[in-house]
């Protein structure tokens, strides 16, 4: 079973077999959540409100989308036949809303399950924790990619509830429409929405983003991004939206911003990555990177690893180099394959001789390790993680374009750490993912380590 991660996309094909299965939602909450599915066009917009399919609409005209109650108490589920749905019906997206003035993050757990048949094929969990005055969200989507149907994991909050919803999908809730008749156990029903283009000049209210921003983060965390903004010129000018992108999300994690964190690339030469970095997409990669390592600490500089059979540390990444670190730095990429024997990738030695560089500094570092599967030897890199859970290093995988990815995508399995010190972010390509999904997750899983290794005294000598 794959256990998905905020921003992480998946063929359905892959998943289930083929394009029928069922999707599981069950939450936890002191309060009433309501599930609902918004089906919605090449535009994102609910242009046809009987593809809305909440508990008083269950079924889509042609039955390609049916609702029934779950297996579990409290939890609902949807049996889809995505092959039978209609050509203008290009992305299915998931929400939970509630009532009133409570909010989100009174959510005790909650996920949504992929089933082929009786067989739980992923899943991707969330819970309170990740929102804070959001009173629906966006739980996860199905959009077609030619043939097939893919499934995103979105996570994302809207302020407004049940309307704000609506809203975005392009409709509108008629204030002067009865409510729908009432079912036993149920709150009264909000009138359908009514597909509509919201007015393109509709004033916006409150503080601006970067108002928002400065409010959120201590002072030396913004005076760090003056200094990165001020660099942004020229031939690194490119930057700049990676690093709005990453400022706005880091004002979603505060508890990050208060203590600086060292981030270290360390990135698969062998031979199988080739492609990835001759047509740009390691460049790309180790730029995001970059902005997101340079944000977190003041130094404006990025620790890079690479390794084949071998491993071993390149110079920094700064803002003099980044443009073309990957074709430039010591020769290039096919320079590098060459110096560390690309025949095959050796992760526990590059782990090793990371271990041996920062593992004794006593402060957080996050390692943004990067591979494209078909590891050396899971069980050096399980050894590997349990030894190091107790050192202030936080192991964040990512696996780009590749498979078999063993042991990283069982890591909730490992037993014996002192804390929980690893996650595993899958990717087929870095375009699949937003700047501000991937940055939020890697925050998300960062804030959540550093909350942990305090509780438990792990930076202390």
């Amino acid at each position: 079973m794959l256990d998905f991660l905020r921003g992480q996309k998946e063929s359905i094909r892959r998943l289930c077999g083929g394009l029928e299965l069922e999707l599981e939602f069950y939450h936890k909450a002191p309060l009433e959540i309501d599930v609902g599915c918004f089906g919605l066009d090449d535009a994102g917009k609910l242009s046809d409100e009987r593809y809305f399919i909440f508990y008083n609409q269950t079924q889509s005209p042609e039955g390609g989308i049916l609702l029934h109650r779950g297996a579990a108490t409290g939890a609902v589920r949807f049996h889809l036949r995505l092959d039978q749905l209609p050509p203008h019906i290009a992305k299915l997206s998931f929400t939970a809303s509630i009532d009133g003035t409570r909010t989100m993050q009174e959510l005790t757990k909650g996920h949504v399950c992929l089933f082929r048949g009786q067989e739980e094929t992923a899943r991707y969990s969330y819970d309170g924790s990740q929102f804070r005055a959001e009173r629906a969200i966006v739980i996860c989507e199905l959009y077609r990619k030619g043939d097939d149907w893919r499934f995103n994991a979105v996570g994302r909050g809207f302020n407004g509830g049940l309307k704000a919803l609506v809203e975005h999908f392009g409709g509108t809730v008629a204030e002067s429409t009865p409510a729908a008749p009432s079912i036993p156990n149920r709150p009264p029903v909000s009138p359908l929405p009514r597909a509509s283009v919201p007015s393109p000049n509709r004033p916006t209210t409150g503080p601006s983003l970067v108002q928002n921003i400065v409010s959120s983060l201590p002072t030396h965390v913004c005076a760090r991004m003056d200094n990165l903004a001020r660099q942004c010129r020229g031939d690194t000018e490119y930057l700049t939206s990676l690093y709005k992108n990453m400022f706005a999300c880091l004002a979603s994690h505060p508890e990050v911003a208060e203590m600086p964190v060292q981030v270290v690339t360390c990135a698969d030469a062998s031979g199988s990555m080739f492609d990835l970095y001759r047509n740009g997409r390691m460049q790309r990669v180790v730029d995001k990177f970059f902005a997101f390592a340079t944000t977190l600490s003041d130094p404006c500089s990025m620790d890079l690893w690479a390794f084949g059979a071998k491993s071993r540390q390149f110079g920094a990444v700064t803002m003099d180099n980044v443009r073309d670190y990957t074709f430039a730095e010591a020769g290039g990429f096919e320079r590098w394959m060459s110096m560390l024997n690309y025949q095959y990738n050796n992760e526990p030695e590059a782990m090793r001789d990371i271990m041996m560089i920062y593992g004794a500094l006593r402060k957080p570092v996050m390692v943004l390790f990067l591979t494209d599967g078909r590891l050396s030897s899971d069980w050096e890199i399980e050894e590997i993680l349990i030894k190091t859970s107790r050192f202030p290093i936080y192991w964040q995988f990512v696996g780009l374009h590749g498979e078999e990815y063993g042991i990283l995508e069982r890591l909730q399995e490992i037993d014996g750490r002192r804390s929980d010190n690893a996650a595993f972010l899958k990717l087929d390509d870095i375009d699949d993912i937003s700047d501000n999904t991937l940055y939020e997750n890697l925050l998300h899983n960062l804030e959540g380590w550093l909350r942990e290794i305090q509780y438990k005294h792990i930076l202390e000598p």
